[in-house]
């Protein structure tokens, strides 16, 4: 006995493929910042490797999922930031510069006749 063949079944229309939707203005900067801020708290933990790396890749997966997250990391980052600047500029103030007594201070009008003197 002779098999049948199968019926043919009907051309199935093309589903119609549809790209992605495309990243908005908005979404493509909070990645760049995502980025920028996840590369300096990995730099700024002090450790290299896999630490920092570690806590990079946090820090932009935190800023990306969650928008109170990226107030957070961000906010921290920054007030971290401040910190270290005004720690610095509190030890500049404490240390005095010894003033230069080596030589006698010269007055402008004194070196300018010397010069036209020549």
């Amino acid at each position: 006995m002779k098999r049948k063949a199968a019926p043919a079944k009907p051309a199935a229309q093309p589903a119609s493929v549809k790209s992605p939707p495309k990243a908005g203005l908005l979404r493509k900067a909070a990645r760049v910042g995502a980025i920028l801020v996840g590369t300096r708290v990995a730099a700024e933990t002090g450790k290299k490797g896999a630490v920092g790396l570690l806590a990079g890749m946090g820090a932009k997966r935190l800023i990306l999922r969650y928008p109170m997250g990226a107030m957070f990391v961000t906010g921290a980052y920054l007030a971290g930031r401040l910190y270290e600047a005004k720690r610095e500029v509190d030890r500049k103030r404490g240390v005095k510069a010894l003033p230069d007594e080596g030589a006698e201070p010269i007055l402008i009008d004194e070196a300018r006749s010397r010069r036209a003197g020549r």
